[in-house]
Protein backbone atom coordinates (compact mmCIF):
# COMPACT_ATOMS: atom_id res chain seq x y z
CA UNK A 1 0.00 0.00 0.00
CA UNK A 2 1.79 3.60 -1.02
CA UNK A 3 1.56 6.40 1.00
CA UNK A 4 -1.12 8.01 -0.59
CA UNK A 5 -3.18 5.54 0.80
CA UNK A 6 -2.12 4.95 4.33
CA UNK A 7 -2.66 8.91 4.59
CA UNK A 8 -6.38 8.29 3.07
CA UNK A 9 -7.04 5.21 5.40
CA UNK A 10 -6.05 7.41 8.26
CA UNK A 11 -8.37 10.05 7.37
CA UNK A 12 -11.25 7.79 6.77
CA UNK A 13 -10.44 5.98 10.48
CA UNK A 14 -10.01 9.94 11.73
CA UNK A 15 -13.36 10.98 10.55
CA UNK A 16 -14.90 7.83 11.57
CA UNK A 17 -13.42 7.83 15.23
CA UNK A 18 -14.26 11.76 15.51
CA UNK A 19 -18.28 10.55 14.40
CA UNK A 20 -18.31 7.40 17.11
CA UNK A 21 -16.59 9.91 19.79
CA UNK A 22 -19.25 12.40 19.29
CA UNK A 23 -21.98 9.49 19.29
CA UNK A 24 -20.52 8.76 22.62
CA UNK A 25 -20.05 12.12 24.15
CA UNK A 26 -23.42 13.56 23.05
CA UNK A 27 -24.99 10.02 24.51
CA UNK A 28 -23.01 10.44 27.66
CA UNK A 29 -23.99 14.04 28.09
CA UNK A 30 -28.00 12.86 27.97
CA UNK A 31 -27.14 10.04 30.61
CA UNK A 32 -24.57 11.83 33.23
CA UNK A 33 -27.74 13.31 35.24
CA UNK A 34 -29.69 10.15 35.21
CA UNK A 35 -28.79 7.47 37.35
CA UNK A 36 -31.26 5.28 35.72
CA UNK A 37 -29.32 5.28 32.12
CA UNK A 38 -26.38 3.64 31.98
CA UNK A 39 -23.36 5.51 30.31
CA UNK A 40 -22.62 5.08 26.90
CA UNK A 41 -19.96 2.28 25.61
CA UNK A 42 -17.58 3.15 23.20
CA UNK A 43 -18.44 0.66 20.13
CA UNK A 44 -15.83 -2.41 19.76
CA UNK A 45 -16.57 -3.16 16.01
CA UNK A 46 -15.13 -0.29 13.66
CA UNK A 47 -16.83 0.34 10.05
CA UNK A 48 -15.89 -1.21 7.15
CA UNK A 49 -13.73 0.38 4.84
CA UNK A 50 -16.54 -0.10 2.20
CA UNK A 51 -19.05 1.73 4.88
CA UNK A 52 -16.57 4.43 5.27
CA UNK A 53 -16.44 5.59 1.70
CA UNK A 54 -19.84 5.00 1.09
CA UNK A 55 -20.83 7.38 4.11
CA UNK A 56 -17.85 9.72 2.88
CA UNK A 57 -18.99 9.66 -0.71
CA UNK A 58 -22.43 10.40 0.08
CA UNK A 59 -21.92 13.30 2.71
CA UNK A 60 -19.58 15.17 0.21
CA UNK A 61 -22.19 14.65 -2.46
CA UNK A 62 -24.88 15.88 -0.29
CA UNK A 63 -22.44 18.76 0.50
CA UNK A 64 -22.29 20.09 -3.32
CA UNK A 65 -25.77 19.58 -4.08
CA UNK A 66 -26.58 21.50 -0.79
CA UNK A 67 -24.48 24.32 -2.43
CA UNK A 68 -25.40 23.74 -5.57
CA UNK A 69 -28.88 24.48 -4.66
CA UNK A 70 -27.91 27.54 -2.14
CA UNK A 71 -26.32 28.93 -5.46
CA UNK A 72 -29.40 28.29 -7.57
CA UNK A 73 -31.51 30.13 -5.41
CA UNK A 74 -29.29 33.21 -4.17
CA UNK A 75 -29.03 34.10 -8.28
CA UNK A 76 -32.58 33.53 -8.46
CA UNK A 77 -33.16 35.52 -5.69
CA UNK A 78 -30.62 38.44 -6.88
CA UNK A 79 -32.35 38.15 -10.61
CA UNK A 80 -36.07 38.83 -9.20
CA UNK A 81 -35.20 41.65 -6.64
CA UNK A 82 -33.14 43.45 -9.04
CA UNK A 83 -36.53 42.55 -11.50
CA UNK A 84 -38.61 43.63 -8.88
CA UNK A 85 -37.56 46.59 -8.07
CA UNK A 86 -35.94 47.97 -11.65
CA UNK A 87 -37.92 45.58 -14.49
CA UNK A 88 -36.33 44.96 -17.90
CA UNK A 89 -33.99 48.20 -17.50
CA UNK A 90 -32.55 46.67 -14.27
CA UNK A 91 -31.99 43.48 -15.81
CA UNK A 92 -30.40 45.03 -18.68
CA UNK A 93 -27.92 46.67 -16.46
CA UNK A 94 -27.31 43.65 -14.36
CA UNK A 95 -26.42 41.64 -18.08
CA UNK A 96 -23.90 44.48 -18.42
CA UNK A 97 -22.31 44.12 -14.73
CA UNK A 98 -22.17 40.28 -15.33
CA UNK A 99 -20.71 40.70 -18.82
CA UNK A 100 -18.12 43.47 -17.38
CA UNK A 101 -17.20 41.05 -14.43
CA UNK A 102 -16.84 37.89 -16.71
CA UNK A 103 -15.34 39.11 -19.70
CA UNK A 104 -17.82 38.65 -21.60
CA UNK A 105 -19.90 39.70 -24.85
CA UNK A 106 -23.68 39.06 -24.34
CA UNK A 107 -26.56 39.73 -26.87
CA UNK A 108 -30.12 38.82 -26.42
CA UNK A 109 -31.48 36.59 -29.41
CA UNK A 110 -34.71 36.81 -29.31
CA UNK A 111 -36.94 38.38 -27.20
CA UNK A 112 -40.64 38.05 -26.07
CA UNK A 113 -41.74 40.76 -28.19
CA UNK A 114 -40.22 38.77 -31.26
CA UNK A 115 -42.21 35.88 -30.65
CA UNK A 116 -45.73 37.97 -29.29
CA UNK A 117 -45.95 40.03 -32.79
CA UNK A 118 -45.17 37.47 -35.06
CA UNK A 119 -47.78 34.66 -33.25
CA UNK A 120 -50.19 37.85 -32.99
CA UNK A 121 -49.87 38.44 -36.85
CA UNK A 122 -49.78 35.24 -38.35
CA UNK A 123 -52.43 33.34 -35.73
CA UNK A 124 -53.86 36.14 -33.98
CA UNK A 125 -53.23 34.92 -30.47
CA UNK A 126 -51.14 35.85 -27.32
CA UNK A 127 -49.41 33.28 -25.32
CA UNK A 128 -48.24 34.34 -21.59
CA UNK A 129 -46.01 31.39 -21.73
CA UNK A 130 -44.19 31.35 -25.39
CA UNK A 131 -40.79 32.08 -24.07
CA UNK A 132 -40.72 29.01 -21.98
CA UNK A 133 -42.06 26.83 -24.43
CA UNK A 134 -40.10 28.25 -27.50
CA UNK A 135 -37.06 26.74 -25.05
CA UNK A 136 -37.93 23.89 -25.99
CA UNK A 137 -38.30 23.46 -29.48
CA UNK A 138 -36.29 22.03 -32.47
CA UNK A 139 -35.64 25.33 -34.00
CA UNK A 140 -34.36 27.02 -31.01
CA UNK A 141 -31.86 24.15 -30.55
CA UNK A 142 -30.73 24.47 -34.19
CA UNK A 143 -30.28 28.02 -33.66
CA UNK A 144 -28.19 27.70 -30.76
CA UNK A 145 -26.69 25.11 -32.21
CA UNK A 146 -25.68 27.71 -35.09
CA UNK A 147 -24.33 30.26 -33.12
CA UNK A 148 -21.97 28.27 -30.89
CA UNK A 149 -20.05 27.46 -34.70
CA UNK A 150 -20.30 30.98 -35.70
CA UNK A 151 -18.86 32.11 -32.27
CA UNK A 152 -15.60 30.27 -33.24
CA UNK A 153 -15.16 31.46 -36.48
CA UNK A 154 -15.97 35.46 -35.98
CA UNK A 155 -14.18 35.10 -33.16
CA UNK A 156 -11.11 34.38 -35.23
CA UNK A 157 -11.88 36.81 -37.49
CA UNK A 158 -12.59 39.68 -35.13
CA UNK A 159 -8.93 38.65 -34.18
CA UNK A 160 -7.39 38.33 -37.35
CA UNK A 161 -9.15 41.72 -38.38
CA UNK A 162 -7.69 43.40 -34.94
CA UNK A 163 -4.34 42.70 -35.26
CA UNK A 164 -4.51 43.61 -38.75
CA UNK A 165 -5.59 47.04 -37.73
CA UNK A 166 -2.49 47.12 -35.15
CA UNK A 167 -0.29 46.34 -37.68
CA UNK A 168 -0.82 48.52 -39.57
CA UNK A 169 -1.29 51.77 -37.24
Amino acid sequence: MGHQDQEGNRAIYLVAGITQFSEIMFLNGLTQDRQDVPMAEEPDDMPSKEEIMDFLSDFMKEGRHAEQVFRDNYCELVVNKVFNDFGYEGLCALMIKIDHCANWISDILIENSDFDEIMFKKYGVYDSDICAKARETKAMMEMNSKIWRLRKKYAKTIVDELMGTTNEQ
